[in-house]
This record gives structure tokens, C-alpha cells and sequence, in this order.
């Protein structure tokens, strides 16, 4: 992969990233704001790691979803 492909695909990522913790921020209804950093953070990156490993957009949101709920106990 050239440079200019990996500084692409890194910024491609750089925008899900910051979707993803702006999406859950608004959904996520707790007193503090470090949990919801932490919460917003584990999720968006598991999501990013399914979804860049050939997941679909939909398989990466579920198994994600799950593995946050479990590790969070929501």
C-alpha cells in the first residue's frame, strides 16, 4: 500500500472514529462522562477492527454491540 493509500484509509478512519463516539454520545444516557468516554471509545474501535477485517457494517455494529453490553454490563 503506497503512503498516500494509508494516509487515505487512516483519515477514512479517523472520520468513522469520530461518528461512531459522536453517534454513541448521544445515546448513551449516564451521569459520567468518563464512562461514557470509555464506553464510546472500547466500542468504536472493536467497530473499526470487525468492519477493517472484512465485516460487514451491520455484522461489526452487532457483534460489537454485544461484546461493549457484556464487557460493560448494560
Amino acid at each position: 500500500m503506497s503512503n498516500s493509500s494509508e494516509t487515505q484509509a487512516g483519515h477514512k478512519n479517523t472520520l468513522i472514529n469520530k461518528f461512531c463516539i459522536a453517534s454513541l454520545k448521544s445515546k448513551l444516557d449516564f451521569n459520567d462522562a468518563q464512562l461514557i468516554d470509555e464506553i464510546s471509545h472500547f466500542t468504536c474501535e472493536c467497530f473499526l477492527e470487525k468492519f477493517n477485517s472484512g465485516n460487514s457494517i451491520k455484522e461489526s455494529r452487532i457483534y460489537c454491540k454485544h461484546k461493549t453490553a457484556d464487557k460493560y454490563n448494560l
